[in-house]
């Protein structure tokens, strides 16, 4: 019984650790609900990646052209407007900013994004990015509700100060829909495959279920 309560114990205290984690720092998460499956959203959200954010941030677990062909961009058109260096189609999403010159520069090297919706969430980065705040005693004039003392420029600022807030907004969720995307490219093609499975194993499942009662018929 002591066993039982202890294992109990464990699994509440799981539970609750796991809830807590879905919090955005000291404030209550922004609703958030990404759709990866539209292509015009994401096709927004990379531009903006690429425009604002690519310059420090790499993308590295992620390749051009796949990023091209899944959301349905002309090859040539990618490479002419979202490749702002040598770099060819096929290459992985690294950025030409090296190491010691991001820590002589900016203080630290930024990190990889790629993963980033995966070990924050979307709705943290959606909250996250709707929380800037002036705070002249930072390095960079701003602080963020989300991660306080945070050591990174609002970058989007002059774009947020020239926006309404729903035209803000917009732009903030097309960036987290790419950056879930991104995340999990295959996410929605699972999906799809996973309801062609399910379908089959119903129709497996009654046609097993006839089958059965039409042996059950011949053994009586």
């Amino acid at each position: 019984m002591k066993i039982l309560l202890f294992l109990v114990s464990i699994f509440l205290s799981q539970f609750i650790l796991s809830a807590g984690e879905f919090n955005c720092g000291s404030i209550k998460c922004d609703n958030y609900e990404a759709d990866v499956s539209d292509k015009a959203s994401l096709q927004r959200g990379l531009s903006t990646y690429m425009n604002y954010c690519y310059g420090c941030h790499s993308l590295k677990y992620s390749r051009y052209k796949r990023v091209a062909e899944d959301l349905l961009i002309p090859i040539e058109m990618y490479e002419n407007n979202l490749i702002y260096d040598d770099s060819k189609i096929g290459d992985l999403m690294e950025i030409s900013l090296s190491k010691s010159d991001a820590i002589n520069w900016l203080g630290a090297y930024p990190p990889d994004l790629t993963l980033e919706a995966r070990l924050r969430r979307p709705d943290w980065i959606y909250t996250y990015l709707r929380n800037y705040y002036p705070d002249s005693s930072r390095p960079y004039g701003v602080n963020n509700r989300v991660y306080q003392n945070v050591n990174m420029p609002h970058v989007l600022e002059d774009m947020q100060n020239s926006l309404t807030k729903l035209e803000y907004d917009r732009v903030i969720y097309d960036l987290t829909n790419f950056m879930t995307y991104v995340a999990d490219p295959s996410a929605e093609q699972r999906k799809r495959v996973g309801t062609y499975v399910l379908l089959f194993l119903v129709i497996f499942t009654a046609f097993a279920y006839m089958t059965y009662r039409e042996f059950k018929k011949d053994l009586k």
